[in-house]
């Protein structure tokens, strides 16, 4: 039997991008190279960047947002 799996929200999308950013941030610290304070608010810039402009594509394509 197939399960209808409903789409996940923009916000939920947004915040595990954001999950995965601090993971990294993370994981680098234990490394050779850990990632400056500056280079992860980049990181995070880039992810609030990315879903802003999904968020206004969704927008003008009459798509909707996921709010």
């Amino acid at each position: 039997m197939a399960t209808e799996i409903e789409p996940r929200r923009l916000e939920d999308l947004e915040e595990d991008a954001l999950v995965q950013v601090e993971r990294e941030w993370q994981r680098r610290a234990r490394g050779r190279k850990p990632w400056t304070n500056c280079e992860y608010v980049d990181q995070i810039e880039r992810v609030h960047a990315r879903y802003t402009a999904r968020r206004a594509w969704l927008a003008k394509h009459g798509q909707g947002v996921g709010s």
